[in-house]
């Protein structure tokens, strides 16, 4: 993936510009005085979380809500 870096003030003048070439997968880091300061990328329609098709056996773990509903005083 190709990264750019580019100006806060320079990319305030060449928005559209910038929009296009992280649609085509450009990386765009936004500086200030040198320093990251925000990227830019391409939008990925996100897919479902990742979650396991059949979860394991709990007795594998153990009881994994005892612990946090304990009372700590």
């Amino acid at each position: 993936m190709k990264t750019l870096y580019v100006p806060v003030a320079e990319g305030r003048s060449n928005l559209c510009e910038l929009l296009a070439k992280a649609e085509s997968g450009v990386r765009v880091i936004f500086t200030s005085h040198g320093k990251p300061k925000a990227v830019l990328s391409a939008y990925r329609d996100g897919a479902a979380p990742w979650r396991a098709a059949t979860p394991d056996d709990p007795a594998r773990y153990g009881d994994l809500q005892k612990p946090v509903l304990e009372d700590w005083q």
